[in-house]
């Protein structure tokens, strides 16, 4: 007789098929997740410039606190749609960067005027603020929002960081509807630096100036011929190049937005 060959046992490695499916749609859930998470922040401070514009503009009605959403003339109907449909989780319709160029500009003039826009730039950096990393105060020139080195650049560099970029796009968010001179100001603390960019810190100190202005440029259409920069080494210092803190607090950017008198002072 023929011997019955022996049934074949069943695998039983079967259920690393099942395992493997699982383990790869937990991966794609997981990135889906961070992915819709994850903000850009230069489109994110894109957004707060535009909505600052559109807040200047009026589209708030008098004495009333109804949004009105009208289009202007030359306006894309579907080019609107697609653009609330892209930002429904908003609930509105932002204008584009590029338009702010025609938007309301104001010249703040006299003492009541900047520090009502003090106050407005305290308030939108108020965690910034209070972690010493931006200070605003009062000059007879204007007012100075001044940006410490830590929050916008590493140290000896001119590159300016994620987080400095972020900054800056909730500033230009105030900056954009100003008809005001606005000067950049780089400073730094005594301690030399010599490298193969910098030779001394009064190339680094306009480096970082001209690097902040040309970011706000090509990002948010600040006008030119109203930015200025200026780099001024560890010779204007805020505070004493004696201890750590102090000379921490030297290393920083200013932000000048000048008075009228003193803008009428700069060069035509």
């Amino acid at each position: 007789m023929r011997k019955k060959k022996h049934e074949e046992e069943p695998s039983q490695d079967r259920w690393l098929v099942s395992y493997a499916d699982f383990i790869t749609l937990l991966f794609a859930f997981f990135t889906t997740l961070y992915a819709i998470s994850t903000i850009d922040a230069q489109k994110l401070g894109k957004m707060v410039v535009s909505m600052r514009a559109s807040f200047d503009n009026n589209l708030f009605s008098p004495g009333s606190r109804t949004l009105t959403l009208n289009q202007g003339a030359g306006s894309n109907p579907s080019s609107r749609e697609a653009e609330m449909r892209s930002q429904d989780t908003i609930g509105l319709v932002m204008p584009r960067v590029e338009d702010l160029s025609s938007s309301k500009r104001r010249t703040l003039s006299g003492e009541k005027a900047l520090q009502g826009f003090k106050s407005d730039v305290e308030s939108l950096l108020s965690a910034e603020i209070r972690k010493g990393r931006v200070r605003a105060h009062m000059e007879p020139r204007g007012l100075i929002v001044s940006l410490g080195e830590a929050g916008v650049f590493d140290s000896g560099s001119d590159q300016i960081k994620p987080e400095g970029k972020a900054l800056l796009d909730r500033i230009a968010a105030t900056l954009v509807s100003l008809d005001n001179q606005i000067r950049v100001e780089g400073h730094t603390d005594n301690v030399p630096i010599r490298n193969s960019r910098f030779p001394s810190n009064w190339e680094l100190s306009t480096a970082r100036a001209t690097a902040m202005i040309s970011y706000l440029i090509g990002n948010f259409q600040l006008k030119p011929e109203l930015v200025s920069a200026a780099g001024y080494a560890e010779y204007r210092p805020a505070a004493s190049n004696d201890t750590e803190e102090g000379r921490a607090r030297n290393r920083r950017v200013d932000i000048v937005v000048l008075n009228p008198a003193a803008g009428a002072t700069e060069p035509n």
